[in-house]
């Protein structure tokens, strides 16, 4: 059960004080270090002996919280319970649901857990446990509103390359690769758009115009199959926008098989490579191999033309 492998990742990961570590950012968007003290569930006053199974995981159980200690009155996953007719819930399932008095709760965290460690990941991280995923088996959870219980809905997964993750209370399936090419287009598409503008497909006129009318017309196109998809969402919540005009270049050349070619005077789309105000030879490495191109005076125009 997800909440079981959770629990125990927590009782190999914390220290003496029961703390575990999470890299975040302060309000003023500095790298900071925090230390995260969940509740634990056999040091809490309602937890006692109690021998059945456990009204939500349904595992046998020697300890648990009656049903109306550990739910508040708002609780609505009655439907989730294996064991409806049980009265108790088990500490691995306490654990998940607990909250402190600092509202400290593994609700307001994603985490990725196996059997030896509990990660607390910010979203840079989790963009790199959903490309390489911890040995199995592991779970992965994505707090999006950070208010959702979600940890017992989530799923165990036993392989690396094809794996459930929960994005809030929808579970998503990823294949690793098929993520990972989505990702990477994704975050290139970053450089010139907003990420409303490619879920929506709602996309201001003026930035198309800038990005170059060719290049969104090839990007929209290995996009718009996954709108509506909650893949595209899963990506959208770890990707990072790449900076650099340089690599947009040589991703559009590599993977979109797109290349270089001068305008006659008067087009209506900017280039993406003028901007720079350079002249000469700009050379890029792509996939470890050198593409050269013509770095033409800032008066002319470039465009970008599948092959």
């Amino acid at each position: 059960m997800p909440t079981h492998l959770i629990y125990k990742a927590w009782q190999n990961t914390k220290d003496e004080n029961g703390v575990i570590m999470q890299n975040t950012k302060d309000a003023k968007g500095n790298e900071i270090v925090r230390q995260i003290k969940f509740e634990d569930p056999m040091k809490q006053k309602d937890m006692e002996p109690h021998e059945g199974h456990c009204f939500l995981c349904g595992e046998p159980m020697t300890h648990g919280i009656k049903l109306k200690k550990i739910f508040s009155n708002v609780f609505t996953d009655w439907n989730i319970a294996k064991c409806r007719g049980e009265t108790h819930v088990c500490p691995a399932c306490c654990f998940s649901i607990l909250t402190t008095k600092g509202r400290y709760g593994l609700r307001t965290f994603s985490n990725v857990a196996n059997e030896e460690r509990l990660w607390l990941p910010n979203r840079m991280e989790m963009r790199e446990f959903l490309m390489h995923p911890p040995d199995p088996p592991f779970v992965i959870n994505l707090a999006v509103s950070q208010k959702k219980h979600i940890a017992f809905k989530g799923e165990v997964n036993y392989s690396r390359d094809i794996f459930t993750v929960m994005y809030e209370e929808m579970p998503v399936l990823i294949d690793r690769k098929e993520f990972t090419r989505l990702l990477e287009l994704v975050e290139h598409f970053l450089y010139g758009f907003t990420k409303t503008e490619i879920i929506t497909g709602d996309y201001n006129q003026k930035r198309i115009l800038d990005f170059g009318i060719e290049a969104w017309e090839a990007f929209e196109e290995r996009v718009k199959p996954y709108r509506g998809n909650p893949l595209l969402d899963v990506v959208m919540f770890v990707a990072q926008k790449v900076e650099s005009e340089e690599e947009l270049q040589c991703f559009m050349v590599s993977e979109l098989k797109m290349k270089m070619q001068e305008l006659q005077p008067y087009s209506s789309m900017p280039s993406i490579v003028a901007g720079t105000g350079k002249e000469g030879q700009v050379g890029s490495t792509c996939g470890g191999k050198s593409n050269a191109s013509p770095k033409f005076p800032r008066s002319e125009q470039l465009a970008l033309d599948l092959f």
